[in-house]
């Protein structure tokens, strides 16, 4: 993916900091909140349905009782991103489903996938190869630009934050641990 926002391949999105994203490479507003909750939710499950009530409890919490009013709530923080997406040329991005949405993107251009996919590949190579797997690692947290997530709410992404946090520290010590081997 390299420099999030640089590529001309449609839709990038960059939760590795303040939730950016971009469409051939033109910045995109990431919109209130809520809407950078929904594009979170939507980014890490690129190419999934991802059904409503799992979108309203991932942004508000468990919903005891009725959801129906909070459902179609939800609907109006998705409407504004469908038109952004249209307006910048690909509409077909952020897809209605019959039991939810599906940002319909390779996950390769969500920076936060791309990251883990180079942890699990640097690991591989940890063994094998060890310059390989440096280079994974050194742009894997190249990708950092801040706090993951940072002013997303909602209990999916305070659980996603420390996750990716925990994978950040997981690549610092395993790049410490590769330079302390070639000394």
């Amino acid at each position: 993916m390299g420099v999030a926002g640089q590529g001309r391949r449609g839709v990038e999105v960059s939760l590795l900091g303040p939730v950016r994203a971009w469409d051939r490479g033109c910045p995109l507003f990431p919109g209130t909140p809520v809407q950078q909750a929904l594009l979170t939710m939507l980014a890490l499950r690129a190419g999934m349905e991802v059904s409503v009530v799992e979108l309203v409890e991932g942004i508000v919490g468990p919903v005891a009782g009725e959801a129906g009013p909070l459902e179609e709530e939800l609907h109006v923080h998705v409407a504004p991103v469908q038109r952004l997406l249209r307006r910048t040329g690909d509409g077909g991005a952020l897809q209605s489903t019959s039991g939810g949405y599906r940002l319909g993107i390779d996950p390769g251009l969500v920076d936060a996938i791309a990251f883990e996919h180079s942890i699990g590949d640097a690991r591989v190579l940890m063994g094998i190869d060890p310059d390989a797997a440096e280079s994974l690692l050194d742009g894997a947290l190249g990708r950092w630009r801040g706090a993951p997530l940072q002013g997303v709410p909602g209990p999916f992404a305070e659980w996603e934050r420390t996750r990716l946090w925990d994978l950040h520290d997981e690549a610092s010590v395993m790049l410490r641990r590769l330079r302390m081997l070639r000394r």
